[in-house]
């Protein structure tokens, strides 16, 4: 490891909340390695090319998501601080450590898969059906984590060690994979001619970007060192019970709420000009990107940053208006993506720092309305209020006749504007309110058990309870 546990923990950051992270880094105590060419200069850091006990970036998949990825010890201690910081968005936690050496028992083929337990969790096993024998043990490797709710880890046949610069892992057909983020070429013929000798022994060698750094000396060492220690994790392993047997990563993924994505442009700002909204913008719509660059730029010139701000949500709200129709989209604490059918825009105005929407839904098909229970008729509508300042959204039931036939008070993060959808964390618990009935909050079971499982803090769940009871009383 770059550094034992107890130690300062090594981070490298990239990405588009790069300078915000790297100030709460520092701020944490932590230490930045690997830094880029902006961030060096911009907080005059060294350029330390040693290797990182964890990274954090966004993700590919979703920039309002960010990923760390890192010794288990090393993220508990980061996570730690960013929960404390960014208490308002999901947490998801990788269930088993990536590239650890596993010993799983078999349990049965399902609709064609192998599924394998290890420390109470079902997991997929690479292998062939004929070789799936239920009650069978093998030692393994876990190829992919599983980090939201529901994604199942993955396992591949064969032990593996990981260590800072390269894995090592046994194979049925040797191979040197070297990281995308190395491109020299006279790197990569280096960390191949270094490999080879472990290929010839039936191990395949990944070489990760923080080798691109090392002296090749230092290489050669790592990879003797972790040949001895993948000889004792398998030894371990075939001797033992099912359970983990060797050092991995743990990967978490954090859904950033709008409440928190503001909290990151203020740290930013600290460091260098930035308005509110910036990381919104940079994350959700980056159309608009140049408008925010250029706002910053008015902002060092000593322009009213509120204005700044209150002019990019204007057109925001300009460019929503002009679509017609947008899509409210729920992001679940289970990870689900729920997308609600586009509807009309009626209105949108701004009403000091926040823009207010309007929109209705007009129903086609019968049915019944999910939580209030009530009968769905064609020729009913749903005019949903947002308001982009606002824990809640209301959602009001109209008949054809216009007779309410109910309200439903969706409590949620604040919502934000992107490039064609109005998004959100939906926090579980609502408020149902029908005509002749007492108004009633449902599914907190479902926000005590996001709590349960850390995926929300406990201020987010005193936050989403308090917003449920105004809404109640409203």
């Amino acid at each position: 490891m770059a550094t034992v546990p107890g130690g300062v923990v090594r981070i490298r950051v990239r990405g588009i909340y790069a300078t915000a992270l790297t100030k709460f880094v520092l701020d944490a105590g932590f230490q930045v390695v690997q830094p880029s060419r902006v961030i060096a200069d911009r907080f005059s850091l060294p350029q330390l090319p040693l290797p990182a006990d964890v990274t954090i970036k966004n993700s590919d998949n979703d920039p309002s998501e960010l990923l760390l990825v890192g010794y288990e010890w090393a993220v508990d201690k980061v996570l730690e601080k960013l929960r404390e910081l960014l208490p308002y968005s999901f947490y998801w936690r990788s269930s088993l450590p990536l590239h650890a050496t596993v010993k799983a028992r078999v349990k049965r083929l399902i609709d064609g898969t192998c599924i394998a337990e290890v420390a109470g969790i079902d997991a997929e096993l690479i292998i062939d059906r004929e070789y799936c024998e239920s009650g069978e043990n093998v030692v393994a490797s876990v190829v992919r984590p599983g980090v939201k709710p529901g994604e199942q880890p993955r396992l591949a046949l064969g032990a593996r060690v990981l260590g800072d610069y390269a894995v090592l892992m046994e194979s049925g057909q040797p191979r040197v994979t070297i990281s995308e983020h190395i491109r020299n070429p006279e790197k990569r013929a280096e960390l191949i001619a270094l490999a080879s000798p472990y290929t010839e022994q039936g191990l395949s060698v990944h070489w990760r970007s923080s080798s691109q750094h090392a002296d090749p000396h230092v290489l050669e060492r790592h990879l003797k060192g972790l040949r001895e220690r993948l000889l004792e994790v398998r030894e371990a392993a075939e001797k033992g019970e099912p359970g983990v047997y060797s050092v991995g990563e743990a990967v978490v993924l954090i859904r950033l709420s709008s409440v928190d994505k503001l909290m990151l442009d203020k740290i930013r700002d600290a460091v260098v000009p930035t308005i509110s909204l910036h990381h919104s913008v940079k994350s959700t719509a980056p159309s608009f990107s140049t408008v925010v660059d250029y706002a910053e730029k008015l902002k060092a010139r000593s322009v009213d940053p509120n204005l700044l701000s209150e002019a990019l949500l204007e057109m925001l709200g300009e460019k929503l208006a002009s679509s017609r129709t947008v899509k409210l989209v729920h992001v679940k604490p289970d990870g689900s993506i729920i997308e609600l059918g586009r509807g009309e825009i009626k209105n949108v105005y701004m009403e000091r720092d926040r823009l207010i929407i309007l929109i209705e839904r007009r129903v086609r098909n019968r049915g019944v309305y999910d939580g209030l229970g009530v009968e769905k008729e064609p020729g009913d509508r749903i005019v949903s209020e947002i308001d982009t300042g606002s824990w809640i959204i209301k959602h009001t039931y109209y008949s054809r006749d216009g007779t309410v036939k109910g309200v439903y008070i969706n409590i949620n993060t604040p919502p934000e504007v992107s490039e064609d959808a109005i998004v959100y964390l939906d926090l579980e618990v609502d408020v149902v309110k029908k005509p002749g009935e007492k108004p009633h909050i449902v599914d907190e079971g479902e926000l005590q058990r996001a709590l349960e499982a850390g995926i929300i803090t406990d201020r987010l769940y005193e936050k989403a309870l308090e917003e449920a009871k105004k809404a109640l009383g409203g």
